[in-house]
This record gives C-alpha cells, sequence and structure tokens, in this order.
C-alpha cells in the first residue's frame, strides 16, 4: 500500500456487508481505509519495519503502545514501504464499538488487495444474522486466498476490542499465517488469549518499549527539525523524556533556531508527566510572539479553523498564513482537507492552549468567544453563536438566539444539530431571565438531549418564573408535551399540550412555537390508537397560517400515513407515505427524525408484502435516526425489527430486541408499554407458551385483549373461549386490520373444529384481504389456516393473489416454531444427501460441510433450506433439537 490516496476523504463507500441484518448500508469514508500522511519529519526505523516483516510467520501481530508512542505513523511508514497492493489498512474509531459494523469495516479493507474479498462471509452474515463461526471461517479461508505476503492493519483497534474480541481471537485461531499477515495496534492489549499464542511461538510483539526511540533515533528526529545538540545533552535529553516521541518533537520545536544554553536546559528538565506545561513553556513560548498569540486567540474555536473564522476571531487579515505557518512548524494542527484550508488542533493541545489562555487573560477569552458568537451568528449558524455567547458570559444574547430561532430553525433546518455541550452554563445563573432558559431547554430537547433539557424544564418550573396565561407559559407547556411524548409518558404529552393550546387560544398567541402541539398531539393520538384525533391535529397543523414546508409535506403526511396503516387502510397509507419519502428526500429530510412515521409505514408495507429484507432495511434507517436520541420513536423501531425477526422464524431473536424495547421507554405510559406485551405475547404463544400469553392479555387495550385470548384459546383448543372472545372483540368499532383478523380466527376456529362451514369462513376472510391489500396478516394470524391453505391449495381458486399466499403460507408453516410435532414422523423423508449434511451439522460449519462432502457452498446452503422446511424449523440450533427428537441424529 502506497502513501495517501485519493483526495477527498469525504467520500464514502459502502461496507461490505450485503445481507439482511443490521450492517446493510454501512458506509465508511475512504480515510477509514488508508494510513494518515507521513510527516515531513519522520524518522525511518528500519530495525521495527524488520520486526514487523518478522511476523509475517505467525498468527497475530500486535503493535501496543500509549498516546503520542507512534503506532500509527510506524505502521503507515511500514505500508508505504511494502510492495503496492499488498496491505490493506483499517482505522478504528468509537463507532466500531458496533461489532457488526467493526466486521463490515475488516470485510472492505482488504478489498484494497482482492475486490472479492469477503463476498461469502457477507452472505453468511446474511443467513446468521451475526457474527459466527460460519463467517469466522469463511474470512479465514477467503484471507488465505489473498496473494502470499498480504498484510491486513487494524489501527486504533481499542475502540473495536470488547466488542470484537471473542470473534477475532477465533479468527486468530484459523488464521492462514504463512499467506497474510495479521496486524492490530492499539493502545491497550487486546484481549485475545494472546498467552496462549505467545507460548506457541506464534506472536509478534511491539510495544511501548520497542516504540520509544533510540539514542540514534531521537538524534535523528532532532536533526530533522534542525538542532543539534551535544552528545552529552542528547544522552541527558533521551533519558529524561525516556525516548517518547510527543516529548522529543516539542523538545525539537523548542530548539529549533536556537543556540540558546538556558532554553537547553529547561529542556533538559522535562518530564513524561509534564507535557502539558512543558507544551507551554517550550514550545509556544518559542514561537514568535504573534503566532503564539494567534494559536491561544483560536483555541476557543472548537470546531474547524477556517481562515475566515480565525480571522473574525482574531482580528488578523493574515489567519490563513498563520493557519499554514502553523501546519508547517508541526504545531500539533490536523488538517481537514486535501487542500490544508481546513484544520482543527490536536485534542490536548487544544485543551492545553484553552486552560493557558483563560489563564493569562480571562477577559480576553470572554472577548474571543464573544467576536466568535458575533461572526457566527452573522454567518447564520445560531448554534454555534449561542455556544459562544454563553461562553463568553452572555447568556441574555445566547438565549434570545435560541429562544427567537430554536424552533424556526428547528422546523425547516434539515439536520438536527448535536446537543450542546454539557460545560455551556450553569442553569440556575439563568432563572432571572425565564424565557431564555426555556430557549436552551428546547434547543436541548429538539436537540435530543431528553434529559438534560428536562432537568432545566423542571428547574424552570420549580422556581415559580412563569406567570400564569403567558407566552412563556404556552411555550413551557408545549415543551413539556414534546419531552412527555418524546419518552413515552402519553396522558402526560396530551395533558400538557392541551394545556399549552388553552393558554395560546386564550392569548391569541401567533408564533411558530405553536405548531409544536400539533406536532406532539398527531403523533402521541396515533400512538394512542385514537385517529379520529390525530386526524384532527394533521388538519389542524396545515391548518396555521405560517406553516412550515417541512411540517405541510413530511411530518403532517408521514404522521397520517401511519395511522392509516395501523387502522388498516394500506392503500392511502402507502400513497401517503411515499409521497412523504419523496418531498423528504428533496427537501434534505430524509435523514430527519421527521422522516420515522413514512419509513415505518413503507417498512410496514414491505413486511405485509413479505418482503423481508426491504423491511429489515428502512427499519434499520428508523434506528440509525432515533438511536439513543429519540426514547419512544427507538422503541417502537425495535418492535418493528422484532416483528420481521418474527416473520423470519427468529422467535428468540425478536424476544430479545422486545426486551430492549422495553428497556428504551422504562417509565413509559401503560398504553406503550402493552405494544411490547402484545408481541412478547405473541412470540411466546408461536413457543407453545400458553401461560405467559395469558398474564400479558390483561395489560392490552379491550380489542388486542380479546383477539389475543382468542388465539390463546385456539392453542389449547379452547373452541368456546375462541367464540366467546371473538364475539367480545366484535361488541365495538373494529379497524379494517382488526376486523380482518377477527375474520382469520373465525376461519381458523372452523377449521380447527372440523365445521363444514370453515371454507366459506376462509373465503370470506381471503376476500377482505385480496380487496384490501393484506397478506403477511393472514398467513401469520393463525397456524390452522397457514396449514388449511397449503393442504387445500389445489381447492382454493387460483389467482395470483391466492398462489402468493398458498407460497408465503408454505413458508411460513415451515419455520413456524411449534410446526414439528416430536412424536409424529417427517411427512416428507430427508435424502441421502441431506442426511449426510445434517449428520455434519453438529462438528461443521458451513465451509467445512463444503469441503467434506466435496460440494460447493451453495449446494450446501439449499440442501439446509430443505432440510429446515423438512424438520420445520428456522434455525441450525432448532434443527439439531428436532433431529434429536425424531432420531436422525
Amino acid at each position: 500500500m502506497g502513501r495517501p490516496g485519493p483526495r477527498n476523504c469525504e467520500l464514502m463507500v459502502h461496507g461490505a456487508t450485503t445481507g439482511r441484518g443490521p450492517s446493510r448500508g454501512t458506509r465508511f469514508a475512504l480515510a477509514k481505509f488508508r494510513p494518515s500522511a507521513l510527516p515531513a519529519t519522520l524518522v525511518t526505523r528500519p530495525v521495527l519495519h524488520e520486526r514487523l516483516a518478522a511476523g509475517s510467520g505467525q498468527r497475530l501481530t500486535v503493535v501496543v503502545g500509549s498516546a503520542g508512542a507512534g503506532k500509527s505513523v510506524l505502521l503507515a511508514d511500514w505500508a508505504a514501504a511494502r510492495p503496492p497492493g499488498m496491505t490493506s489498512w483499517l482505522s478504528c474509531d468509537r463507532a466500531d464499538a458496533d461489532p457488526v459494523r467493526f466486521w463490515a469495516g475488516f470485510i472492505e479493507a482488504p478489498r484494497a488487495i482482492e475486490p472479492g474479498f469477503g463476498a461469502d462471509a457477507a452472505d453468511l452474515l446474511a443467513i446468521d444474522r451475526r457474527m459466527s463461526a460460519d463467517v469466522t471461517a469463511s474470512l479465514a479461508n477467503d484471507a488465505a486466498k489473498l496473494p502470499a505476503g498480504s498484510a491486513i492493519i487494524v489501527d486504533d483497534f481499542q475502540f473495536a476490542a470488547a466488542a470484537a474480541a471473542p470473534d477475532m481471537t477465533d479468527l486468530v485461531e484459523r488464521w492462514p499465517a504463512k499467506t497474510v499477515q495479521l496486524v492490530l495496534a492499539g493502545r491497550f492489549d487486546p484481549p485475545l488469549r494472546q498467552h496462549r499464542l505467545r507460548m506457541s511461538g506464534l506472536l509478534s510483539e511491539i510495544r511501548d518499549r520497542d516504540l520509544y526511540f533510540s539514542l540514534t533515533e531521537s538524534r535523528d528526529l532532532l536533526a530533522n527539525f534542525g538542532v543539534q545538540i551535544s552528545d552529552a545533552d542528547l544522552a541527558l535529553l533521551h533519558q529524561r523524556s525516556e525516548g517518547w516521541p510527543a516529548v522529543l518533537q516539542m523538545a525539537a520545536l523548542s530548539l529549533r533556531g536556537t543556540t540558546d544554553p538556558a532554553r537547553l536546559a529547561r529542556v533538559l528538565e522535562v518530564r513524561g508527566q509534564d507535557t502539558a506545561d512543558y507544551f507551554i513553556s517550550e514550545v509556544l513560548e518559542q514561537q514568535p510572539p504573534e503566532l503564539a498569540q494567534f494559536m491561544l486567540d483560536t483555541s476557543v474555536l472548537a470546531g474547524v479553523l477556517s481562515a475566515d473564522a480565525c480571522a473574525a476571531v482574531t482580528g488578523r487579515q493574515d489567519a490563513a498564513a498563520l493557519l499554514r505557518g502553523i501546519n508547517a512548524a508541526h504545531l500539533f494542527l490536523v488538517a481537514l482537507d486535501d487542500d490544508r484550508t481546513s484544520f482543527r488542533y490536536h485534542r490536548l493541545v487544544r485543551q492545553v492552549l484553552r486552560a493557558e489562555l483563560r489563564a493569562r487573560d480571562r477577559a480576553r477569552e470572554q472577548e474571543l468567544q464573544l467576536r466568535a458568537a458575533e461572526w457566527f451568528e452573522a454567518t447564520g449558524n445560531a448554534r454555534h453563536a449561542a455556544h459562544h455567547f454563553l461562553a463568553a458570559q452572555q447568556a441574555d444574547r445566547a438565549l434570545v438566539l435560541l429562544q427567537d430561532r430554536v424552533v424556526p430553525d428547528f422546523l425547516h433546518a434539515p439536520t438536527v444539530p448535536a446537543p450542546s455541550a454539557p460545560d455551556l452554563a450553569d442553569p440556575s445563573l439563568l432563572l432571572q431571565t425565564p424565557e431564555r432558559l426555556l430557549g436552551l431547554a428546547a434547543d436541548l430537547l429538539l436537540s435530543g438531549d431528553t434529559a438534560r433539557g428536562g432537568e432545566y424544564l423542571d428547574l424552570l418550573e420549580h422556581a415559580g418564573k412563569i406567570p400564569a396565561d403567558s407566552r412563556l407559559a404556552a411555550r413551557f407547556a408545549a415543551f413539556q408535551s414534546f419531552r412527555h411524548g418524546v419518552v413515552g409518558q402519553l396522558e402526560m404529552a396530551v395533558r400538557t399540550a392541551l394545556a399549552a393550546r388553552a393558554i395560546q387560544e386564550q392569548t391569541q398567541l401567533a408564533d411558530e412555537w405553536n405548531a409544536i402541539v400539533p406536532l406532539v398531539l398527531i403523533r402521541v393520538y396515533n400512538y394512542l390508537d385514537d385517529f379520529p384525533a390525530a386526524e384532527r391535529e394533521a388538519a389542524t397543523a396545515l391548518a396555521a397560517p405560517t406553516v412550515a414546508e417541512p411540517v405541510k409535506l413530511v411530518i403532517v403526511p408521514g404522521s397520517r400515513a401511519l395511522a392509516w396503516f395501523k387502522a388498516g387502510r394500506l392503500a392511502e397509507a402507502g400513497d401517503a407515505a411515499r409521497a412523504a419519502d419523496a418531498d423528504a428526500r428533496r427537501l434534505g429530510f430524509s435523514q430527519h427524525f421527521f422522516a420515522v412515521d413514512y419509513l415505518r409505514v413503507l417498512s410496514g408495507l414491505a413486511l405485509e408484502r413479505r418482503d423481508l429484507d426491504t423491511a429489515e432495511h428502512l427499519t434499520e434507517r428508523v434506528l440509525s435516526i432515533t438511536e439513543q436520541r429519540r426514547p419512544l420513536f427507538e422503541f417502537f423501531g425495535l418492535l418493528d425489527r422484532a416483528q420481521i425477526w418474527a416473520a423470519r422464524g427468529q422467535v428468540r431473536d425478536a424476544l430479545t430486541t422486545v426486551e430492549a424495547a422495553r428497556q428504551v421507554v422504562a417509565g413509559a405510559s401503560l398504553a406503550v408499554l402493552a405494544r411490547a406485551d402484545e408481541q412478547e405475547a405473541l412470540l411466546r404463544l408461536s413457543l407453545g407458551d400458553l401461560r405467559s400469553p395469558a398474564e400479558l392479555a390483561g395489560h392490552l387495550p379491550g380489542v388486542q385483549r380479546s383477539l389475543l385470548l382468542a388465539k390463546i384459546a385456539l392453542a389449547a383448543g379452547d373452541h368456546h373461549g375462541v367464540q366467546e372472545h371473538l364475539r367480545a372483540a366484535g361488541l365495538g368499532d373494529l379497524t379494517p386490520r382488526h376486523a380482518l383478523v377477527r375474520q382469520v380466527l373465525l376461519a381458523a376456529a372452523a377449521i380447527e373444529r372440523g365445521d363444514p362451514a370453515a371454507a366459506g369462513n376462509l373465503g370470506r376472510a381471503l376476500h377482505t384481504a385480496r380487496s384490501q391489500g393484506f397478506f403477511n396478516t393472514v398467513i401469520t394470524a393463525a397456524p390452522q389456516v397457514t396449514s388449511y391453505m397449503v393442504e387445500h391449495a389445489v381447492q382454493l381458486r387460483s389467482d395470483p393473489f391466492i398462489e402468493q399466499l398458498v407460497a408465503a403460507a408454505l413458508e411460513v408453516r415451515a419455520i413456524q416454531p411449534g410446526s414439528a410435532n416430536p412424536s409424529h414422523v417427517l411427512a416428507e423423508p430427508l435424502t441421502a444427501a441431506e442426511q449426510r449434511i445434517l449428520t455434519l451439522l453438529p462438528t461443521s460449519t458451513y465451509p467445512q460441510i463444503a469441503d467434506t462432502l466435496f460440494i460447493s457452498r451453495n449446494t450446501v446452503k439449499t440442501h439446509l433450506r430443505s432440510i429446515y422446511q423438512k424438520l420445520g424449523v428456522a434455525s441450525r440450533s432448532e434443527a439439531l433439537e428436532r433431529a434429536v427428537d425424531l432420531r436422525l441424529l
């Protein structure tokens, strides 16, 4: 691998995994797959290069060192020195704590060497829906096919180690060391059973003590900075710095261009733990005064250092030249683009600079913060402006800005900003300006910091600073409703929203803050299944005099679509959701949480037509938008995913997901938690558990409770109970969906009793399903109906709808956990080839089965699907249990 590749590190690549799991559509920056640029002052380290090369015949090479020890530079230099096209690189970051994301990146990286690498691993990952022995084996097999002498480097592995360690341990056990070298670099030892590798002579290690510069390397580094000192002084510096590259670089910067003995004496006093003080006294203070002051001044900028921002803050028109000078002088500035026009400070250095600025001249720091705030305000960046106003101790200006623009910006801006930094202000100091404090609370809530935004609202309420029937009271109540709604406290959300509306109407308030109330109520009424109320709120939102375009074209249509879908008006829901999707894409809101409702509808429609891949892809989009920032939306996204997994036959995975969903909204309304209860009950019922679903049914509202109890009675063979519960379900107004489920259950009960009316009952249910577009609902409502359709397929009227329904019924019956009866033999025996594969299944991976039987992996997969269908199971573990019961193993 050569030196840095194409320009524009903002370009993205798709992740390797193309299956149905949560890794679909993973995107990575190209920079993730290439090493950092090598510094002009690079000291090449041939001894360590040889140590790295010597690891090629061993299972694993680890490079472990502290921050600033030079791990990444060493590996980047080694990679650049290797033959072209023989090295792949993966840089880890905090996002790689997600094991699926890490392994997607790990599969993608070697495609720099071999474009087809990992295709089968991605396919197996889609089948098993998680990392497994089969995926690991496939990766090891593909690694063995890479060109001999290849290397895969994983840098900053500490970010992924905790989640990826078990699977990485297994991969290392299978690693084809004679063909390709695996290098893991990080700040800590990866937990990979290294002692076993070490004892077996299969581990190559480079550690802090190896990374520290030798005396010769220290002299070379100083020379590269143009610094020469005596051998005695060099030895003393090397001893006191312990050869730590970061400290040596600071010493070189301090000594460059001087022969002052006093400065050298100060340099020689350095200790590793004194680097912060040392940076100020021996690096910063040794720069030209204007450059040092420029660095101090620009440290107030938390984000990107651009020439314009730096000029505005410092008042210097030569800001661009100074930035280039800092970069050229290696003063711990990180370039953010290939043109080197935007930068950021190394985080530690920025912290040191800010602390030093504050210590030297706190008034100047506040003045600089004020300049930054006013520049950002002038450029229209209200959020950054408010950040700097608060840091400048001008809370009024900051919060006036938020107060005036937080809601309009929220309704019009296609991106949701990250929550404000936690140290922006002490909120108790803002109680004398309650409208300002409310603006800050609203900003936090809208940006996803529900906990801290709620704390600010509580502080404001307890302070008694809210005049009754005032604009402040109306806005406060509106955001209390937003807060309650987003965490799932639905009844409180309705109560506070209606209180806000009453004040708005009484005081005749008219501004964009008023839009918060109907937007909260549309969703809350949806979740309460009060669809007429949700429709009234949609009309109210659209009737506002200055309704924002995203509200008109994305939020309201999406919420209406969700209400119609839940009620069972599928055609109308689909039309509205697709229109909202098109407008969201045009307006740039497709990744905003405004998109959640219509994405859930599109996912639900895909599930209804049994397009499980599309359904899961859309649900993962919902979860990527809502995760850890919108609890109630994340809750429903997780329940949607559990439903999809159940449709695949992964019932236990679905149950785990339902429990995870409950944890997201702990403390939510019973009406919210009842959704999880209903889903758990149906999943447990499919596993043959009648007791737990009966207990959970007590938490459900009337119609859902009656339909669930009917299903339980049906599973128990209680025909009278089925009739009673279905009669109770029919006493109220039923939505089209509930009415269809009731029809299907009536047909199932007739089938179970052997009633001659069964065919007629089912025919009526199928007529309803055909006319309204239902598909999955029919074949999953009752196993009796699914089996009847399969067994009487030839007697049903043949048309495309029935043919698709029967095909889906076959699929559903095959994966139903309770479809196999251990006391009966198989209706269709296994073939000899299938029996051979089943015999190997307990002890072999899919690739091992293929190798043992001299068949392709695709043939193994085809036989496995047939085996699963004949056994009536959905997974390897269930197949093995069923095969043991039938004495096939």
